[in-house]
């Protein structure tokens, strides 16, 4: 796993006796030249862990959230390219290659992305998400809403390289790859709350309230300032913060920015 600078990977508040522990996380896969022999090479079409695969900088650990805590995955982004062909040689040296790459998300045993007979997909691919992203790399595609990952459940992203690298070794087309190139990538961002944030977080999703940094240090400053209130009064926030949620609903609807997420039955929203 790369270190990326510069990126804040952990924020911790002291408040009214309250340790809160809010870490954004990021990590980064790669394929390199570098020491790479066939054998460390994924098969083409085959889906393999950024996890616990034995492919790359694999930390070969899977992503188990523990009882006190709560995952909210913000972004996955992957190497783009398609056109096997575009490919740059020195000699026979690989200095250049395009994987054809799709990212999946999994959570336990269910992939996140479908095709439109509802089965399992390879995922979004690199030219809709693409990393890392540069004037002429836009992205096309925001995982939104972002995806909750509660306690006890194993989360995976998956990639699966469509351009077969292993055959056009064995066609001739190089006979080895340069140390410095990156072959694939997989970008991951996300969100990890710990300990009483775990908890309000899991008790805003039960309200219907998205879950975010600012949302769980909300609902903690209520809490904090009104210590000792009977349980009819806190509930009176809870049911103010649905409302809030509603009506930010109601405006992305009439805005035309709506997603599916926010046509729930249950929210009574009549428009």
């Amino acid at each position: 796993m790369r270190e990326l600078p510069n990126y804040p990977i952990a924020l911790r508040i002291e408040k009214g006796g309250y340790d809160v522990a809010i870490r954004g996380e990021i990590y980064e896969w790669e394929l390199v030249g570098k020491e790479l022999t066939l054998a460390d090479t994924p098969a083409a079409g085959q889906e393999n862990s950024i996890f616990t695969s034995n492919y790359g900088s694999a930390v070969v650990q899977p992503s188990l959230v523990s009882e006190d805590s709560f995952v909210v995955i913000n972004k996955i982004a992957c190497t783009p390219g398609v056109s096997p062909n575009q490919y740059e040689l020195d000699g026979t040296e690989l200095i250049k290659w395009i994987p054809n790459m799709f990212v999946q998300i999994v959570i336990n045993t269910t992939g996140y992305y479908r095709d439109p007979q509802n089965l399992y997909s390879a995922g979004i691919s690199g030219m809709a998400s693409p990393y890392p992203q540069t004037v002429n790399r836009i992205k096309y595609y925001e995982l939104w809403p972002p995806i909750y990952v509660l306690s006890d459940q194993t989360w995976d992203i998956r990639f699966t390289l469509f351009n077969d690298l292993r055959k056009a070794y064995a066609n001739g087309l190089f006979a080895t790859i340069r140390d410095d190139v990156v072959l694939a990538q997989v970008f991951v961002d996300y969100t990890l709350f710990d300990g009483t944030d775990a908890m309000l977080a899991r008790k805003l999703l039960s309200i219907g309230v998205p879950v975010s940094v600012d949302t769980v240090q909300w609902l903690r400053q209520i809490i904090l300032q009104n210590r000792g209130l009977d349980t009819e009064t806190f509930d009176f926030y809870l049911k103010a913060i649905r409302e809030i949620s509603i009506k930010q609903k109601k405006n992305r609807i009439m805005q035309g920015m709506a997603t599916k997420n926010d046509y729930d039955p249950k929210d009574n929203l009549n428009l």
